[in-house]
């Protein structure tokens, strides 16, 4: 191993320090948009096949098995680049960044930093990843900005909550402070009872809430039902749709203004203006 000039070079190195701890992600991946790095309370450890520093210390590469240890936060990767004037630090290759609250996974992560060492923005880019023992996000790229407050999540987003809450799309834009987020790109809503997709989401974080906006499909207890809107109270397990709602099964198809769905008690209850068409009266048994 190189060692690099500890005059100009180490303090470099530094920069990745405050970082670490937000690429943990606590609880869940918006938290990076919004962590105040704490100071470099901890040795900083840096190792790696080669570390070089340019004439003027202003750049410092690590290559192979580079791994860098900041308290209980350890990143590893193929490849770290220092750039003092810029104030960034990239990994590359393989990166994972590992601390008591979760893990963040990508083929790339970027930190810009403050001449304060404050992290103005995170960037995940290629197979981004977060996991913490309550919730994970993927996605193809996840940048946090902290003085917005702001997350965005591109490309074959998949987030999940404990229990059993997946959320799927093709962008979620999240805001931290107020905790709303908007999922777009044909996103769909799952759990083990069933499934809804819409147009777009909103998500309604402190309040456990969503909102689906139409055309709503859902796929529940053997029936497909269709509205303009739905929302979703994951604290009750009820979702209502609203507006020209159509269920239709093998025993016919019923219309109705609101259909409410309790997933606990397996019920749906139609409500306002409502026909029936049957067609099989077979399995009455069966709600």
């Amino acid at each position: 191993m190189t060692r690099p000039r500890r005059r100009r070079g180490w303090a470099v190195a530094q920069l990745l320090a405050c970082g670490l701890a937000a690429c943990a992600a606590a609880p869940w991946i918006p938290a990076l948009a919004d962590v105040t790095p704490p100071p470099l309370a901890y040795p900083l450890h840096l190792t790696a096949d080669e570390v070089t520093v340019d004439n003027t210390g202003s750049v410092l590469v690590a290559t192979g098995h580079v791994r860098v240890t900041y308290g209980a936060e350890v990143a590893t990767s193929d490849t770290l680049r220092l750039t003092r004037g810029a104030r960034t630090a990239l990994l590359s290759g393989h990166v994972t960044i590992t601390g008591p609250e979760g893990q963040a996974t990508a083929d790339r992560v970027t930190l810009d930093l403050t001449a304060d060492n404050e992290i103005t923005r995170v960037t995940l880019a290629g197979g981004a990843g977060v996991q913490t023992p309550q919730y994970a996000l993927s996605a193809d790229s996840i940048v946090a900005d902290r003085p917005s407050g702001r997350l965005v999540a591109d490309g074959h987003v998949t987030a999940f909550s404990a229990p059993d809450l997946i959320i799927n799309g093709g962008r979620l834009v999240y805001n931290q402070r107020e905790d709303y987020g908007v999922i777009t790109g044909q996103p769909v809503l799952a759990n083990k009872a069933g499934r809804l997709q819409g147009d777009w989401i909103e998500l309604f974080r402190k309040d456990h809430r969503a909102r689906v906006h139409g055309p709503v499909r859902a796929d529940v207890y053997g029936a497909t039902v269709t509205s303009a809107d739905a929302t979703v109270d994951f604290k009750t397990s009820v979702a209502v749709l609203t507006g020209h709602v159509v269920m239709t099964r093998s025993q016919g198809t019923l219309w109705a203004d609101t259909v409410t769905i309790f997933y606990d008690t397996r019920q749906m209850i139609a409500a306002g203006t409502t026909r029936v068409h049957f067609n099989d009266l077979g399995d009455a048994t069966n709600p």
